[in-house]
C-alpha cells in the first residue's frame, strides 16, 4: 500500500512538472509568433499553454495582449483582469487594460480603475493619455486637454500627449494648430498610428477624402483597434459609396463596443443605403430611445403623460427622471396632494429632507387633517434635525391615528432629537404594546438600551421579540451584539449564526461573525465570509473593508491597498472617509507619496480642514520633498490648539522634519505646557535643540532628563543620539551602553552596535550581537541583522550559518530561503538549487523566488528550464532591471539574441543602479558585435 501510494505521488509530481513545462514551451513559441505579429497563432499557443497550466503567468499576460492586438478587446479585458487577479504586475498590465476599455467604450469605467501615480515614467505617460482620451469621448474637453498637458510635460518627448493635443485642436476646429501638432509630434513618433489619424483626419474635415483615407489606412494597419480611424473612414467610405468596405470598419468597432452613439449612427446610413429602411429606422429609434433627451416637447406638455412617467420612473428607482417629470407636472397642476406627496417621497429617498418640506408644507393650510401629509412632512422635519416642527406634525398625526404604532416610532425619533430620550423610550414602549406585531418599535428599543449599556434590558426585549417573531434575523442580530457586549462571545456567536441561518442574505450577522472571526484571528475563516458577501453585492463595502482588514493585519500591504482602493472607486462616497485615510497612510508607508497626495486631496473634499486630513496632506507633501506645503499643512494642525499632547508632540516632529523649526519649537511648548513632564515632547525638545545647531544646550538637557528620571533609558537613549550627530562616537556607544544597562532591548542594541561600528569597534558590536543571541536565540530581527553583516563582509560560511538557523526559526519564510540559495550558489554549493526550490514551494508568486530559481538554473545550464521561471518573474516585476538581465542571459544562452537584446536594452533603460549593470553592458556588447 505504501509503495502504491509514494508510486502515485511521483506520478504525480511527474505529470505537474511535464504540464508546466509544457506550458512553457507552448508560451515560448508564442512569444516568437507574437513578435513576428502572427497574432492568431500566438493566441493558440497560448491557449494551450493555459489549458496545460491554467496559473501560467506570463501566458495569461500575452494573451491578453495578443487579442488585443486581433482586434478582440472584450476577450483582451477578461483574460487581462484574470491576469491582474493573479498577481501580474500592474505596471505591466493597466495599460494594456485601459487600452481595452477605451476600444470598448467604458470611458467612465477607465476613468475609475485606471490611475496615475507613482509609476514608472513611461507607464505613467500613456496612462495619463489613456485618461485624456477618454475625457475627451466624454465631452470633456478642458480636462482631457489639461491631462495630455500633464502627460506632455512629464514626457515631453512622446508623441502620444502632443497628438492627444492634436486632437483637441481637432475637435475644437483649430485645424492648423493641429496640424503643427502633429508635424511636432511626427518628429518624435514618425511611424506612430496617431500620427496617421491626425494627418488623416484633418485632411477628412478639410475634405482632401483621397489623402485622408491614404493616412487613415496607414493609422488603421498600424493599429488595427484605432476605433477613431476607422470611424473617419467609414464615414468617407459611406459617402463614396464603398459601403461593403465601411461595413467592416463599422462592425469591427460594433463587435467591442456594441454601445457606441457613432458606429450605430453609421450602422444605420449602411442599411439605409441597402434600402433595408424599417432596419434603419429600427436603428435610429434605438438610438432616440437611448438619448431620452430627445424630442420632449410634447411630453413636457402632456400632464398625464408627465404624472404617469413619473410615477414608473420612481417605482424603477429611476429618482433623477422622475423628479423631472414630476415637477414639470405640478407646474401644469401645482394644487395636486397625490402627485406632490409622490414627489416627496422622490426627494426623500434622495435625502432631500429640505426640498421635501419646501413642497409639502404649503398645502397644509388646505389638508389640515391629512394623517399621511402631516406624517410625511413631521418624518421630513424630523430628517432635518427639526426636532420641534417633527414633533408637532407628528402629535397631531398621532391624534388623528393613535392607535398606529409606526407613528409612535416616528414620534420616538422626534423626541429623542429633542433631548427628550426617556420620553423617547415610553413612546417606544407603548408603540410595542400598542402592536407587538410591529418590529420597529422593538428594534428600536433594542438599540437604545443596547447604546445606554443596558445589555439585559436589550436581551429581555429581544427575547419578546423572539417569542412573537421567531423568524425575524434582525432580533437575533441584536441578541447577539447584546450578548458580544457581555462578552459572552460562543452564546453571540450561536445568536449570529441563528440570524445567518435564518435569512443567509442578511448581512449585519454575517459582518458581525467575520468580525468575530478577526478577533480570533481565523483569517481564513473571515476571508471565506467576505467572499460570499461579495459574490453576491461586489459593491458591499463594509466586506471590502473587512478584506483590507485582513491584509493589513497580516502585513501583506499591497493586497490591503488593493481592496481599499476598491472602496475608493465604489459609486458611493458616503462614509469612506476612514477607508481613504487609512489607504493614504498605507501609500505613505509603501513608499507612494504622489498616490497618498491624491487620495488625501480627495479626502480634503469630503471633509475639508479637518486635522487628520491635513496632517495626511503634510506627511504625503513631506514624502514628495515638498517641505514648504508640508509645513503648512501640520502649521493648521497644531495652530487649531488640539488637545492631545499626543499629537503636538507629533506635529512637532513632523514640523522638524519639513524643516519649520520655529513652528516645531511652538507646538512642543503647547504640549509642555499642558504638561511639563510628558516624556515624548520633552525628548522631542532635545532633538530640537540639537536641530537648531544648540548642541550643548541639547545635551544638558538630555543629561537633565537622565537625573530626573535615572531608572529609563530615554534620556540615555536622546544622548546617544545627539553623540551620534556631534559625531562623538565612543560617547554615544558609552551612553547607550548605559541606556541598554538600564532597559535592555533590540532596538537599543541596534543604536549601540552602529555606535561601536562607527567608532571602530565593529567586532566589539559583532560580540554584542553574539551575546544577544545567546541569551534571545529567538530575536529574529538581530539574527537577521547578523546574517546580513558577514555576507557583506563575504564571510559566507558565517551567514550561511545564521541564514540556516533563521531557516529553522522561520521555516515559512521564504525570503530567507532565497537569500540562502543564493549564498550557497555564491559559494558552490549543490544545496542552492533546493534552497531556491523551497523559497519557490512558499512564494510561487513572488518575483525573488522565480528570479532566484530561474537564475540559479541558467547559472546551471538549464536554460530553457530555467526561462519559464525567469518569465514569471517578469510578469510580475517588470520594472527590476536584474530580472531583465537574467532573462537576457537565458535567451542569449538558447541562442535567441533578438529577444536577449531587447531585455538587455529595457534593463539599462529603467534608470535604476543594479549589480549586474557591467555584465549586462558587456552582453549587450557582445550581441551587437556578433550581429
Amino acid at each position: 500500500m505504501i509503495t502504491r501510494l509514494l508510486t502515485a505521488v511521483i506520478l504525480v509530481t511527474f505529470c505537474l512538472n511535464t504540464l508546466a513545462k509544457s506550458a512553457a514551451d507552448f508560451y515560448e513559441s508564442a512569444v516568437e509568433r507574437f513578435n513576428q505579429k502572427d497574432y492568431q497563432a500566438a493566441i493558440i499557443l497560448l491557449k494551450n499553454a493555459l489549458r496545460e497550466n491554467p496559473k501560467h503567468l506570463p501566458s495569461r499576460i500575452l494573451l491578453g495582449q495578443s487579442q488585443l492586438h486581433a482586434g478582440d478587446a472584450i476577450a483582451a479585458e477578461n483574460d487581462l483582469k484574470t491576469a491582474l487577479s493573479s498577481g501580474a504586475d500592474e505596471d505591466q498590465v493597466v495599460v494594456l487594460l485601459g487600452s481595452t476599455y477605451l476600444i470598448q467604450g467604458k470611458y467612465e469605467q477607465l476613468l475609475k480603475e485606471v490611475r496615475s501615480g507613482g509609476r514608472a515614467t513611461a507607464v505613467e505617460t500613456q496612462i495619463l493619455v489613456l485618461r485624456a482620451n477618454a475625457y475627451l469621448h466624454l465631452g470633456q474637453t478642458e480636462q482631457a486637454e489639461k491631462t495630455f498637458v500633464q502627460a506632455r510635460r512629464l514626457s515631453p518627448n512622446e508623441p502620444g500627449p502632443i497628438l492627444g493635443l492634436a486632437t483637441v485642436e481637432i475637435q475644437s476646429g483649430n485645424l492648423d494648430s493641429a496640424e503643427k501638432l502633429v508635424e511636432e509630434a511626427e518628429k518624435f513618433g514618425p511611424d506612430e498610428a496617431e500620427t496617421w489619424y491626425g494627418k488623416g483626419e484633418i485632411q477628412r474635415l478639410r475634405g482632401q477624402t483621397d489623402l485622408a483615407l491614404e493616412n487613415l489606412n496607414k493609422s488603421i494597419n498600424k493599429d488595427p483597434q484605432h476605433v477613431r480611424a476607422r470611424l473617419s473612414r467609414a464615414a468617407i467610405l459611406i459617402n463614396k459609396g464603398r459601403s461593403a468596405a465601411a461595413g467592416e470598419d463599422v462592425d469591427f468597432i460594433l463587435k467591442n463596443a456594441p454601445d457606441n452613439f457613432a458606429a450605430n449612427y453609421l450602422k444605420a446610413m449602411l442599411l439605409a443605403q441597402a434600402g433595408k429602411y424599417n432596419e434603419a429606422k429600427t436603428k435610429i429609434n434605438e438610438i432616440s430611445q437611448t438619448l431620452s433627451t430627445l424630442n420632449t416637447s410634447f411630453i413636457n406638455s402632456h400632464g398625464p403623460t408627465l404624472l404617469l412617467l413619473g410615477t414608473l420612473q420612481y417605482l424603477q428607482n429611476h429618482l433623477d427622471k422622475a423628479e423631472v417629470y414630476l415637477k414639470h407636472y405640478l407646474e401644469i397642476h401645482p394644487h395636486h396632494l397625490q402627485p406632490r406627496m409622490v414627489l416627496a417621497e422622490v426627494l426623500m429617498k434622495k435625502g432631500d429632507s429640505d426640498g421635501v418640506i419646501v413642497i409639502l408644507k404649503p398645502m397644509l393650510a388646505d389638508h389640515p387633517d391629512n394623517a399621511e401629509l402631516l406624517t410625511l412632512l413631521g418624518t421630513a422635519f424630523l430628517n432635518a434635525q427639526r426636532y420641534d416642527e417633527a414633533t408637532e406634525m407628528l402629535d397631531r398625526a398621532a391624534a388623528l391615528k393613535p392607535d398606529l404604532a409606526s407613528l409612535r416610532t416616528r414620534l420616538a425619533l422626534s423626541r429623542l432629537g429633542s433631548g427628550q430620550p426617556e420620553a423617547a423610550m415610553r413612546e417606544l414602549e407603548t408603540a410595542l404594546e400598542m402592536d407587538v406585531s410591529q418590529t420597529r418599535p422593538g428594534l428600536m428599543l433594542a438599540i437604545m438600551q443596547l447604546r445606554r449599556g443596558d445589555f439585559d434590558k436589550a436581551l429581555a426585549t429581544t427575547a419578546t421579540l423572539q417569542a412573537e417573531h421567531p423568524d425575524n434575523p434582525m432580533v437575533y442580530n441584536l441578541a447577539g451584539a447584546a450578548l458580544l457586549r457581555k462578552r459572552d462571545i460562543q452564546s453571540a456567536r450561536d445568536a449570529f449564526e441563528k440570524a445567518v441561518q435564518l435569512n443567509p442574505e442578511f448581512l449585519p450577522p454575517q459582518l458581525n461573525l467575520a468580525n468575530l472571526d478577526i478577533s480570533e484571528k481565523k483569517f481564513d475563516a473571515a476571508r471565506a465570509r467576505y467572499d460570499q458577501i461579495l459574490r453576491r453585492l461586489p459593491e458591499e463595502v463594509r466586506a471590502m473593508r473587512g478584506m483590507a482588514n485582513i491584509e493589513e493585519l497580516r502585513g501583506e500591504y499591497p493586497q490591503a491597498i488593493s481592496w481599499l482602493v476598491k472602496i475608493r472607486n465604489t459609486e458611493s462616497q458616503t462614509g469612506i472617509a476612514q477607508d481613504l485615510l487609512r489607504l493614504a497612510n498605507l501609500y505613505l508607508r509603501t513608499g507612494q507619496p504622489e498616490a497618498a497626495l491624491e487620495v488625501a486631496t480627495q479626502l480634503g473634499q469630503l471633509e475639508p480642514g479637518t486635522p487628520s486630513v491635513m496632517e495626511l496632506m503634510g506627511k504625503a507633501n513631506l514624502a514628495m520633498g515638498r517641505n514648504e506645503n508640508a509645513a503648512r499643512f501640520f502649521r493648521i494642525v497644531y495652530q487649531g490648539n488640539p488637545e492631545s499632547l499626543a499629537t503636538l508632540q507629533r506635529i512637532g516632529v513632523l514640523l522638524m522634519q519639513a524643516g519649520d523649526l520655529e513652528a516645531a519649537g511652538k507646538a512642543l511648548d503647547m504640549a509642555l505646557k499642558k504638561d511639563p513632564e510628558y516624556l515624548p515632547a520633552r525628548g522631542s525638545r532635545i532633538l530640537l535643540e540639537m536641530r537648531l545647531g544648540h548642541a550643548d544646550q541639547a545635551i544638558a538637557l538630555a543629561l537633565q532628563l537622565q537625573k530626573d528620571y535615572p531608572s529609563l533609558a530615554l534620556g540615555y537613549r536622546l544622548t546617544g543620539d545627539l553623540y551620534m550627530q556631534t559625531r562623538n562616537f565612543a560617547g554615544a556607544a558609552e551612553a547607550y551602553a548605559a541606556g541598554f544597562d538600564r532597559e535592555p532591548s533590540s532596538g537599543l542594541l541596534l543604536n549601540l552596535f552602529r555606535a561601536e561600528q562607527a567608532a571602530g569597534n565593529s567586532d566589539r558590536g559583532i560580540g554584542r550581537l553574539k551575546a544577544w543571541l545567546e541569551k534571545n536565540p529567538g530575536d529574529y530581527q538581530i539574527r537577521r541583522l547578523l546574517a546580513a553583516l558577514h555576507r557583506r563582509a563575504d564571510r559566507l560560511d558565517e551567514a550561511i550559518k545564521q541564514y540556516e538557523i533563521l531557516a529553522q526559526q522561520r521555516p515559512d519564510d521564504f525570503q530567507i530561503h532565497n537569500n540562502l540559495a543564493g549564498l550557497y550558489q555564491i559559494a558552490h554549493d549543490p544545496r542552492a538549487l533546493a534552497s531556491a526550490q523551497q523559497a519557490y514551494q512558499l512564494a510561487p508568486k513572488h518575483p525573488a523566488s522565480n528570479d532566484t530559481l530561474g537564475w540559479i538554473l541558467v547559472r546551471q545550464g538549464n536554460f530553457k528550464e530555467g526561462l519559464a521561471y525567469l518569465r514569471q518573474a517578469r510578469a510580475r516585476a517588470s520594472q527590476q532591471p536584474e530580472v531583465h538581465y537574467h532573462l537576457a542571459v537565458a535567451l542569449h544562452g538558447l541562442g535567441r539574441n533578438i529577444e536577449a537584446k531587447q531585455e538587455l536594452e529595457a534593463a539599462l533603460a529603467t534608470e535604476k543602479l543594479f549589480k549586474e549593470e557591467t555584465e549586462a553592458r558587456e552582453l549587450l556588447a557582445r550581441i551587437g558585435n556578433s550581429r
